[in-house]
């Protein structure tokens, strides 16, 4: 399970990509159908800290094993990743059932989850720990967030929207900031996953554009999760 032999036996889009986001997107199926029982208090209480659980058993996991194999740094630390931020907070909804900080984190897991499943950044492959971290994590909190949304316990409004919008442009200034200073590359926002994209661009069109993107992309989410709820959810 943590046998180097499986690096570099992942990669966008190969088999075993494409067989995972069948398998994530079946499981989101499955809850979907399920939502009226795993709604009920009992059930629900299972199912929320069950997941908190999973979630925090991995993320620590993942700090360990990188500690252990010597690259462990302040990069790790949450407020430096967009992922790794949702994912905390999204572990402490969770565990201590704070069902109003989804109407916002809905927005960042979406955002998140989308380009971290699709343009996937990890080369482990099954079985290696690593690979179950990644996709686990990424899932977790976008599954979490989408079962508060289709079992009605969180409203999409404007004013969260924008609220969580304003909210994640203002942090990522502070990154951006933070990048310059100490010439990182928290948010991607000097360099993408996908390498081409931002060689293509360059600096600071890419940075421009990536902002630009994810500030977009809260919006496509607050119409389409708007709609869905008006048609679907009432």
């Amino acid at each position: 399970m943590f046998n180097e032999y499986y690096n570099g036996q992942l990669s966008m889009f190969d088999t075993l990509h494409i067989i995972t986001l069948i398998v994530l997107i079946l499981i989101f199926v499955f809850v979907y159908l399920l939502k009226d029982k795993l709604s009920k208090p009992k059930n629900d209480k299972i199912f929320r800290i069950s997941l908190g659980i999973l979630l925090l058993v991995f993320e620590s996991g993942f700090h360990l094993w990188t500690a252990l194999n010597g690259g462990y740094s302040y990069n790790m630390l949450p407020l430096t990743g967009f992922c790794a931020m949702t994912n905390v907070l999204t572990i402490y909804a969770l565990l201590f059932n704070k069902t109003h900080l989804f109407d916002y984190l809905i927005y960042y897991a979406l955002t998140g989850s989308l380009f971290a499943l699709i343009f996937v950044d990890t080369s482990y492959a099954i079985p290696h720990f690593r690979y179950f971290h990644y996709f686990i994590v990424h899932y977790g909190f976008l599954l979490a967030s989408l079962y508060y949304f289709i079992t009605k316990r969180i409203v999409i409004t404007k004013k969260k929207y924008l609220i969580a919008t304003i909210s994640l442009f203002s942090y990522t200034m502070i990154v951006l900031i933070a990048d310059l200073i100490l010439e990182e590359n928290w948010f991607y926002l000097f360099e993408s996953p996908v390498k081409e994209i931002s060689d293509f661009f360059g600096l600071p069109l890419y940075t421009i554009l990536w902002i630009i993107t994810i500030i977009l992309l809260t919006s496509g989410w607050y119409i389409l999760l708007k709609s869905i709820q008006k048609r679907h959810l009432k």
